[in-house]
């Protein structure tokens, strides 16, 4: 029989897992819209992790037109990068 402690340690990584997988989501949502979504002090760096990491996620779950929105997002920050310089 399983134990109480495993039972709840069962619930929270799921629950844990729902909680990141609903936030991804929400974060893509932003990331794609029309209006700019990134703090003025958020680093192209960070910008460009936070995309490949979410690229990696939804790659995991097989949403692959997501990761194309992504990537169109990141080739958008890595060109306001160059335009900058």
């Amino acid at each position: 029989m399983e134990q109480f402690s495993d039972m709840f340690a069962n619930f929270m990584s799921k629950n844990m897992k729902n909680y990141l997988d609903k936030t991804l989501v929400e974060t893509y949502k932003v990331l794609v819209s029309d209006t700019d979504p990134w703090p003025t002090t958020f680093e192209p760096k960070k910008k460009i992790k936070l995309i490949d990491q979410m690229i990696e996620h939804f790659t995991e779950r097989e949403e692959y037109e997501r990761c194309a929105k992504l990537v169109e997002v990141k080739e958008k920050v890595m060109k306001d990068v160059e335009d900058n310089k």
